[in-house]
């Protein structure tokens, strides 16, 4: 962790709160005035100056106030890191509300914590549903479309429904069908592509339609699985784009066209741990340039081995990191109950 003089990072958190409540450079009265030990504008004015040499602050000129760099922001976020940061009660009830109410629809989770970490936070939100590592068949029905289709539907432990239609060879019907799932249901029932493989090659399963309805069943279990994004909702794009320092230069028209792709949010996700904690990047220490006035906030949440997905935001630098982190890892933390029930029938930590 980035070490500073007691005094010095007191002078850094006030620069840093300060530009956070009002976009504004933060005068050296301001902060010599707000200090808990008495110390006069001049020396808070020098202490500016060594702050400004070390890379934590700029300053439009040398007689302006400060306005923190990203490595003045990275300091308060490791702050954060080092001490027990609860989420505000008002944040964690509406953050627990707002999914309580979606809590049966699984589908409706990465929508809802979208919405309301963006609601909170005034900026852009992104989550992703919850998404196996690898998929597990929970229930495989077979459709008759007309007398040569049928149609396989997997219903995934996720609750994901996959859909694939499959040609027959002979005139069939839906009686027969039902016959060839009930036949199935115990070679595919709880298992990833590789595991119904693996079963094909020791049972005497998988013979005339059998045979064909496991190869398409495996063949899209491999697909999906294949497919490293699962799509994202995102929600607060307007308020993104009208905070001042993301309305200049064109910068927001970039913005967009690589938040239209889902593969900057899936690189963005990427480095969060498993555990819920939060990853905080910052500035330009986020490897696409088009982030490089933003900073972004991203926790995984989930059953590990099993389902995870993630939840995050994407604001300017001039975020109130204190309240941001909280709430991203509240919605984490919750999301991640509401997978747990799914999975086993009970909540982490639920009351």
């Amino acid at each position: 962790m980035t070490t500073l003089s007691p005094r010095r990072g007191s002078i850094l958190k006030l620069i840093v709160d300060g530009y956070i409540a009002t976009g504004e450079p933060v005068a050296s009265s301001v902060v010599a005035s707000d200090l808990n030990v008495r110390v006069s504008p001049a020396t808070v004015r020098n202490e500016m100056v060594s702050l400004e040499d070390d890379g934590y602050i700029t300053r439009p000129h040398s007689s302006a106030g400060g306005i923190p760099a990203d490595k003045g922001y990275r300091f308060i976020v490791e702050g954060l890191e080092s001490t027990p940061n609860e989420p505000a009660a008002h944040d964690f009830a509406a953050i627990q509300a707002a999914l309580e109410r979606r809590r049966r629809d699984m589908e409706e989770w990465a929508d809802a914590a979208a919405s309301i970490v963006a609601g909170l936070l005034k900026t852009l939100a992104f989550a992703s549903a919850p998404r196996a590592d690898a998929s597990r068949i929970k229930q495989l029905d077979l459709l008759l479309m007309q007398d040569l289709t049928a149609m396989l539907v997997l219903i995934l432990h996720e609750t994901t429904v996959v859909k694939q239609l499959i040609p027959l060879e002979s005139p069939t019907t839906q009686d027969e069908l039902y016959s060839v799932r009930n036949r199935l249901h115990g070679t595919v029932a709880g298992r990833t592509a590789d595991e119904i493989t693996r079963q094909i090659g020791t049972s005497d399963t998988g013979h005339g339609l059998e045979s064909v309805v496991l190869d398409s069943t495996v063949s899209a279990l491999r697909e999906r699985d294949q497919s490293k994004v699962s799509g994202y909702n995102i929600e607060g794009l307007g308020r993104l784009l009208g905070t001042p320092e993301l309305s200049q230069d064109n910068y927001g028209v970039a913005l967009t066209e690589l938040l239209d792709s889902d593969d900057a949010l899936y690189d963005l996700s990427e480095g969060a741990p498993s555990d819920g904690t939060a990853v905080v990047y910052i500035g330009e220490e986020i490897p696409r340039a088009e982030f490089s006035r933003c900073s972004v906030i991203v926790a995984r949440y989930g059953v590990p081995s099993e389902a995870s997905g993630v939840v995050g935001l994407i604001g300017p630098t001039r975020l109130a990191y204190q309240r941001a982190v909280p709430v991203v890892e509240t919605a984490a933390t919750l999301l991640g109950d509401l997978v747990t029930e799914a999975y086993y029938g009970y909540p982490v930590s639920g009351d």
